[in-house]
């Protein structure tokens, strides 16, 4: 084969088997690529639900901020299911620490308005109910 052909196949296989790698100790082949999933998805609230209780726990704002929308999710098997998932979130009226029998909505005083966008990593067993933030970009709107 000519050289050009062999470097046309190594760059259509290095891809493939970057993306898919074997679990030695249960020889199974794990996905390790992101895959689109509906933002809509049980497992995608969940996970924004416990990004933000954990933005809100890290957060030094006098505010608890609340997700206007889920912008984006995207789904990553490994050993746990990985989701990347993109928000715009607001600054609330509710103040720090946050009494669940108050109604929060959206800053609407200008001095105070806020928003931001987030992509979050949360590892997660949802069937234990185990979460875990593993990553977490946060900018300014």
């Amino acid at each position: 084969m000519t050289k050009h052909l062999w470097l046309s196949m190594l760059i259509l296989i290095i891809p493939v088997a970057l993306a898919v790698g074997v679990d030695q100790s249960k020889n199974e082949v794990v996905s390790r690529f992101f895959e689109s999933i509906n933002t809509s998805n049980i497992n995608v609230k969940q996970c924004v639900w416990f990004a933000m209780k954990e933005y809100n726990k890290g957060s030094e704002d006098k505010y608890v901020f609340l997700v206007d929308k889920t912008l984006h999710a995207k789904l990553q098997i490994t050993d746990r299911m990985e989701y990347h998932i993109d928000v715009q979130i607001s600054r609330s009226s509710c103040k720090k620490p946050l009494n669940i029998t108050e109604n929060c909505v959206t800053q609407k005083n200008s001095k105070l308005e806020k928003k931001v966008n987030c992509s979050f990593l949360v590892g997660a067993l949802p069937w234990n109910g185990d979460f875990t933030l593993l990553n977490k970009e946060c900018k300014d709107i």
